[in-house]
Order: C-alpha cells, then sequence, then structure tokens
C-alpha cells in the first residue's frame, strides 16, 4: 500500500468509485480507494438499481435526470436497461403522485399520466380495477449495481487512481483540526483530504464527535422470484402505491421489493442477514395481486441489507465538514444508487474547486439539520 496520497477515499461502493472515476476525469491522479472487501461488496451489491425521475424533490430530479443521461451514454459498460418505469396509484395516493407528476413537467422533464385502460395496455398483465392512475417514463430504468461500480473503478484505476481493496480503515487521523490522513490495518496512510463514504459504516469512523451525523443504520429486505409464467410481454421498472410492491425483471427472475418496516441496526458488522419469512409472504401476496399471471412465483433467493437514513431522507454530501481536508458522502436513505454519477462529479468539483458547478449539491449539506 502506498505511504501518501492527496485524496483518499474510504469505501469502495458506487460513490466512492463514482468520486474516483470524476476526480481522475478532472486531472486529479492521486487518489487512493479504500475497501474492506472488494469492489461492490458492500450495500451497493444489494440496490435494486432503479433509476427514475419520479421523486418528490426537484434538486434531487436533477441529479437524477443528469445520472440518468450518463447511464445511457455508458448503458453498455453499466448495464443500463431502459425498459421504462411505471408508477401506479389509487384514489387515496393519487394526488401526491399527480402531484410529482407535475413538478416533472414544470421541470421540463418526461413523465406521462396514464388511465388505468392506458395502464393496462402498457403491460397487460397487471391487474387494474383498483388503480385510478400513473406515470410513465419511457426512457428509465434500472442499471446494475455491480456493473456500474466496476466501471467507475475501472476507469478510475487505468487514469491513475489506486483501488485498495481488503483494506479496513481503522480510523481517520486528524490533529489541529486538519485531516492527516488514515490509519488501516495495513498501516498508516498521510493525506491532507479524506473522503467517507463508507455506507453503514460512516457513523463509526467519523472523526468529529463535536459534530455528529444525524444517520441511523436500518434494516432493510428484498427478494428475487422465478417467472413461471413466462416473460411478461412488456417488460418495465414498476412501483405500486396500492400494495407497496416494486419490481423488475433481472434475468430470468424478477426483483421484487415492498414496502416493509425498517428495523434500528445497532451495529453494521452485527444484524440478522436472514430474510423474514413474513416479508417473503408480503411481497408474493403483492406480487400476486398486482401480477396475477406471476401467483405461482417462488422465491430464488432473498437479500437483507442496511440503509443508512438522514431525519430528511436526503443524504450528507459535503465537506470540508469540521476539519480542513475532511469530506462525507452518506446517509443515502436508500435512494443513492440513481443519482451517483452525479453526485461523484458534484463532490470531485467541491474538493477540487470549492463548489460544485455541474450540479447543485447545495441542498446536500449538513448545516440543515
Amino acid at each position: 500500500m502506498k505511504s501518501s496520497a492527496s485524496i483518499v477515499i474510504v469505501g469502495g461502493g458506487v460513490m466512492g468509485c463514482s468520486l474516483a472515476y470524476h476526480l481522475t476525469a478532472l486531472g486529479q491522479r492521486d487518489v487512493v480507494v479504500l475497501e474492506r472487501g472488494g469492489v461492490c461488496s458492500g450495500e451497493t451489491a444489494k440496490s435494486g438499481g432503479f433509476v427514475q425521475t419520479h421523486w418528490s424533490s426537484p434538486h434531487e430530479v436533477r441529479l437524477i435526470h443528469w445520472s440518468r443521461a450518463f447511464f445511457q451514454e455508458h448503458a453498455a459498460q453499466t448495464q443500463f436497461q431502459p425498459i421504462g418505469y411505471l408508477h401506479v396509484t389509487g384514489p387515496e395516493k393519487e394526488a401526491s403522485v399527480r402531484e410529482t407528476h407535475d413538478m416533472l413537467l414544470g421541470q421540463g422533464f418526461e413523465s406521462n399520466w396514464l388511465s388505468p385502460r392506458e395502464i393496462k395496455k402498457l403491460q397487460p398483465l397487471l391487474r387494474v380495477d383498483d388503480l385510478s392512475g400513473g406515470t410513465y417514463e419511457p426512457s428509465s430504468g434500472w442499471a446494475h449495481p455491480l456493473a456500474t461500480t466496476r466501471f467507475f473503478a475501472e476507469v478510475a484505476q487505468q487514469r491513475g487512481a489506486h483501488l485498495e481493496t481488503n483494506t479496513r480503515v481503522l480510523q481517520i487521523a486528524q490533529r489541529n483540526g486538519k485531516i492527516q490522513g488514515v490509519e488501516t490495518d495495513k498501516g498508516f496512510l498521510s493525506a491532507p483530504i479524506v473522503v467517507l463514504a463508507a455506507g453503514p459504516w460512516t457513523p463509526q469512523l467519523h472523526p468529529n464527535p463535536a459534530l455528529p451525523l444525524p444517520i441511523m443504520n436500518k434494516r432493510g429486505q428484498v427478494c428475487y422470484m422465478d417467472r413461471p409464467a413466462g416473460l411478461p410481454r412488456k417488460e418495465l421498472a414498476f412501483y405500486d402505491e396500492v400494495t407497496g410492491i416494486y419490481t423488475h425483471p433481472d434475468g430470468d427472475t424478477n426483483l421484487v421489493g415492498l414496502d416493509w418496516h425498517f428495523e434500528p441496526v445497532f451495529g453494521p458488522d452485527h444484524y440478522d442477514g436472514e430474510i423474514d419469512h413474513d416479508y417473503l409472504q408480503g411481497a408474493h401476496g403483492a406480487l400476486s395481486h398486482r401480477f396475477p399471471t406471476l401467483a405461482q412465483a417462488r422465491p430464488v433467493r432473498g437479500l437483507v441489507g442496511i440503509y443508512d437514513f438522514t431525519p430528511d431522507g436526503h443524504p450528507i454530501v459535503d465537506g470540508p465538514i469540521g476539519l480542513e481536508g475532511y469530506y462525507v458522502m452518506a446517509g443515502f436513505s436508500g435512494a443513492g444508487f440513481k443519482s451517483s454519477p452525479a453526485l461523484g462529479l458534484g463532490m470531485a468539483e467541491l474538493i477540487l474547486h470549492g463548489q460544485a458547478k455541474t450540479v447543485n449539491l447545495d441542498f446536500l449539506k449538513l448545516n440543515r439539520f
């Protein structure tokens, strides 16, 4: 391992690797990424990979919009699937869905309002008798988290960045209000700038207890189910406000998630990694209700991971925070992947130029809490 670097990034998930990609694109070569396992071996690997702009915050929508263009440009490398995104609702929540739809149109982004009959025409396998409408984004879809993260990492390395895997960061060192580097299980790495992008391990590595990060780790679940009835005639990335189900095709399976309660996790290395039977039953019931032809679907595998939540559901992407040379990318609340290209660029510009110029990060500052 190197003994010094200009910039050290703690975390080899999609955020850390996106940052390394954009730092090197802007000419900074002396970058080291430290990852406790392998590239994308943490929570990024468990992401559903949805890329859609149906989101309530206009600021985040702009980040997602920029990122979607990046995924489109690099579709082969990120395995981006522009299969379309359909977001359906019933009468109870129609007002909020229409509000987001109207906001997207007002921002100049694509969003098409569909009636239940139009929804049925778009996806004939759907049950629509309890739906009142929905929005459709033809150019949205999903990207593969592992492929995306590896793409960022490989290009960054080709440009001169160093990636140290299987390297555990023990402590971020600071003296007299300035970052000094990081202590790892392989020795000390000196650096004037450290970016903490370690997902659920961020709070315990945060070096400034006088300025705590309002991040709570919580346990989340998702599963993959087979398709005994064959492929849907129209594959879509899909979310249902009525049942709380979200799904998209992935090879011969469907990713199937369900809105579910999140349990606090007080140690990211120690939590129940087995998917709950009740969750599987709930996900299967919701899938069967909305896609009757998939009623015989069976679980292939389950994934259990950790979401790092902030109080307002928006991440902290900011710096310097309390210490000269200290930056944070964390608290993505389960929704970071879709905007990871824009966030990596914004943080790279913030570090190198003192301000994010291409995208706006001001609303993600820590001082909003």
